[in-house]
């Protein structure tokens, strides 16, 4: 199949367009901008300059690609949007090349970025990740493979999410959330581990219970950060134990904590309140 464009679409001359590719009505495609086969485009998409697209995406009314990144900083030196295969756009969903010059936003592959979402400039997305309605990834912050955002979260600049984790609806993501965890609350805070995201990533029974047993150890072993880290390297050598020690390591803005209450006065202290782990 040859490519279709709408009567009414405007495509730069220098725009470089696959086979097969779609473009509705009134779409604007701008100068060095490129298209991947099977692509299709809904009405009003607007794709600026240098913005790449891989194969087989959707892209649905109102969408906005490539804009200038909202950042004083931004002087209008050329950088990039880069966007893998077989993504989907929602509705009026946005997202925004770098902002320091030469520098790249990069989705990866399979992502699933709802209504009204906007991933700002030099984010950084994986594959197979979902985003749900009117969330707002601020700059420089990087989502692993696998990870689900429900609906309006808002994540502070620099933030990481792990992979398979889970954030809650309206949750304010201002820590890094560990792979695998499941975290909510208007200041994000660990509530257990992501079990069903687990299983439907087809992670196996032993792999999760070892992970229960590392983010016990984390969360409610009362051990200083270092020390849990290095009780889980010697105890639990699985590979997904290890990337949750690699990640948190890595951290710079520092994890999310778990839930604390206070306690009865039979107890008479202050404890964690339990997990869904």
């Amino acid at each position: 199949m040859g490519t279709e464009v709408a009567s009414t679409a405007i495509v730069s001359a220098r725009a470089r367009i696959a086979e097969n590719v779609s473009i509705g009505p009134f779409c604007i495609i701008e100068d060095e901008v490129e298209i991947g086969a099977g692509t299709r485009l809904d009405s009003h998409v607007v794709i600026k300059n240098y913005t790449t697209l891989g194969r087989d995406n959707r892209l649905h009314v109102g969408v906005l690609l490539g804009s200038d990144p909202e950042d004083r900083n931004f002087k209008g030196d050329r950088s990039y949007l880069k966007i893998g295969d077989r993504n989907i756009f929602r509705e009026y969903s946005t997202a925004s090349r770098g902002t320091p010059p030469e520098s790249t936003t990069v989705i990866g592959n399979d992502n699933y970025i709802m209504i009204g979402t906007h991933v700002a400039h030099n984010g950084r997305l994986g594959n197979n990740v979902v985003v749900c309605n009117y969330c707002s990834l601020a700059g420089y912050v990087e989502v692993e493979d696998g990870a689900f955002l429900s609906g309006g979260v808002v994540v502070h600049q620099f933030s990481k999410i792990g992979r398979l984790a889970m954030i809650g609806g309206n949750t304010r993501v201002n820590l890094d959330v560990p792979p695998f965890v499941l975290a909510s609350d208007f200041n994000v805070t660990a509530r257990g581990l992501n079990l069903v995201g687990l299983r439907r990533a087809g992670i196996g029974k032993e792999a999760i219970r070892q992970l229960k047993e590392a983010y016990r150890i984390l969360y409610r072993s009362g051990l200083a950060l270092e020390d849990a880290l290095a009780r889980i390297e010697r105890e639990i050598p699985t590979e997904e134990a290890r990337r949750l020690v690699a990640f948190i390591r890595r951290s710079e803005r520092g994890i999310c904590r778990a839930a604390r209450v206070k306690s009865t006065p039979q107890h008479g202290r202050v404890g964690e309140e339990p997990a869904n782990v």
